[in-house]
Parts: C-alpha cells; sequence; structure tokens
C-alpha cells in the first residue's frame, strides 16, 4: 500500500510539473518572444546605435530576471495551471457528489456564506501547500524543467496538458450545468 502511495504521489507530481512546464513555456514565448519587440528588433541588422543600445538593455534585464533559466514573473503567471488544477480536483469531488450521492453539494456550499468563505479559505490553503510539496520544495520545477527540456519530449508534455485542459474545462462545464439546473 505505501508503495502504491508513493507511486501515484510521484506520478501526480509529474503531472502538476508537465503542466507547470507546458503553461512556463508557452507564456515565455508569448510574452518574451511573441508580444516582444525587441526580441523582433534583434532579429533584423539594425544600424541604428540607439536601437541597437534598447536591444542590449532588454536582453540584459532578461538575462538578470532569469532565475537559472526560469523567468520569476513568467513562473508566477504560470502558477495559475496547479492552481487550477487543485480546484478542478475539488470540481470533481462536487461532480461525484452531484451524481452518485445525489447531494447537490455546490448548492450548499453557495447558498451558505459561512461555509463558502470557509472552502474558500480551506481551498487557498490546500493549493499552497500542493504547490509546495508538488513543485516548489527543494526546487523540484528545477529539476523537472531541465530533465524536460534534456528529453525533449514536447509531442507527449503538450498532449498531456491539451487533454488536461480539456478534461478540466469538460468538468468546469458539467459543474457549471449541475448548479444552473
Amino acid at each position: 500500500m505505501h508503495h502504491y502511495l508513493l507511486s501515484m504521489m510521484k506520478l501526480l507530481e509529474k503531472y502538476y510539473n508537465i503542466n507547470y512546464y507546458c503553461t512556463y513555456k508557452l507564456l515565455f514565448f508569448i510574452f518574451n518572444r511573441m508580444l516582444n519587440p525587441f526580441h523582433w528588433l534583434s532579429l533584423s541588422k539594425w544600424n541604428n546605435r540607439y536601437i541597437n543600445r534598447c536591444i542590449s538593455l532588454n536582453k540584459r534585464q532578461e538575462a538578470a530576471g532569469m532565475d537559472k533559466g526560469v523567468d520569476v514573473y513568467i513562473s508566477n503567471m504560470a502558477l495559475s495551471t496547479p492552481i487550477t488544477i487543485s480546484f478542478w480536483i475539488f470540481s470533481l469531488a462536487c461532480l461525484v457528489c452531484s451524481k452518485i450521492l445525489s447531494v447537490q453539494l455546490v448548492r450548499i456550499i453557495l447558498e451558505n456564506d459561512i461555509i463558502f468563505y470557509s472552502l474558500l479559505v480551506v481551498f487557498v490553503i490546500c493549493g499552497y501547500y500542493v504547490n509546495e510539496i508538488f513543485l516548489f520544495k527543494n526546487d523540484k520545477y528545477k529539476k523537472y524543467f531541465a530533465e524536460f527540456d534534456k528529453k525533449k519530449k514536447y509531442l507527449l508534455y503538450y498532449s498531456i496538458y491539451v487533454v488536461s485542459l480539456i478534461v478540466q474545462f469538460a468538468t468546469f462545464y458539467l459543474l457549471l450545468i449541475e448548479i444552473v439546473v
């Protein structure tokens, strides 16, 4: 039983890190490549000293903002993914309660303010600790980032990420339908 629990924890840890990695890489590509005019200007050969100085300053700022290969600002934005996964697991539990046990758990939570705010506090605390255990304890995410970059199984990682997003949206949709009906 203990070995099974450890293997499930490792699998869940890898799942969280794959989703965090994919979100981070997508956000990095969008904000530091697609939407960054200095990146586009650096691709061309400019003879203007002012533009070259701006490009050089941008590259130094990007390098200074990186913490061993991880941009701190983008990393903070990418935290939305593990938090969404935690919320998805809670939503899945609510959906199971409503379908199998015929208990309208979401309506009970939404109608009672004390239960709603208490559950919100518990959810935030649990979300923090889940992120701490699976991502940030001993900088696990950096180890996984290095492993993922080394193995280069991008199709596998992004497939897991996309399927995960589809399942999450489907769960949220089904839960919303339960609330409305």
